[in-house]
């Protein structure tokens, strides 16, 4: 007696078949999708994307790349008053959060300059609700991060902060003391090899 002869006995092979074939397809995607979810874990954040680091407490810059150092200054020096997440204009102090590096100038009182996008909008959003800045202010810092520009410098948050060398200023100072009024400092030497590293778009962590 052949297949043929038995038609129902066929179908029922063929079914219990395809629900194998299904049930294997269906573990071997779910076997895909952990291995895909455990290489996003292991993957950094940034691929192939230089980060700045700053650690203020530990007056320290390091310049990583998928979690490699290539890069670390210490000791750095930041806002002669300290750090703070709601940095306001003239306060002294240099901002929490990330961000990127905005503008490159070649020279400056203090040698190149790394100018980073602060105001971000979080902060803005946190000026505008303690009347910092105004609603046309905070539209203004909105619309730049959205377009990929420089935000406005000059509102109450403060602005015109980066990262840049000593110039003709005290070494000894810099190496004791914290005395900038917002920016990030190094030496002169340190920022000639930072250069080399940094561009527009940079990250650019303060923590």
């Amino acid at each position: 007696m052949n297949d043929h002869s038995q038609p129902g006995i066929k179908a029922a092979v063929l079914t219990r078949v395809g629900v194998f074939g299904f049930h294997s397809l269906a573990v071997l995607f779910r076997q895909f999708v952990i291995l895909a979810c455990c290489i996003a874990a292991a993957s950094p954040a940034y691929p192939d994307q230089v980060i700045i680091d700053v650690d203020s407490a530990r007056r320290e810059l390091r310049v990583l790349r998928d979690d490699q150092l290539l890069m670390e200054l210490h000791p750095i020096s930041v806002g002669r008053w300290g750090v703070s997440a709601e940095k306001i204009r003239g306060d002294g102090k240099t901002p929490l959060g990330e961000f990127r590096i905005a503008w490159i100038k070649p020279e400056g009182h203090f040698g190149p300059f790394l100018g980073i996008d602060y105001p971000s909008v979080a902060r803005a959003k946190t000026g505008l609700a303690k009347n910092v800045i105004n609603q046309a202010e905070f539209d203004a810092i909105e619309s730049a991060h959205a377009r990929g520009r420089v935000p406005p410098q000059d509102t109450g948050l403060g602005g015109y902060l980066g990262i840049h060398g000593l110039g003709r200023g005290d070494a000894g100072i810099h190496h004791d003391l914290n005395w900038t009024m917002g920016c990030i400092a190094v030496t002169n030497e340190e920022m000639q090899r930072l250069l080399k590293w940094a561009d527009v778009g940079t990250i650019v962590k303060i923590h």
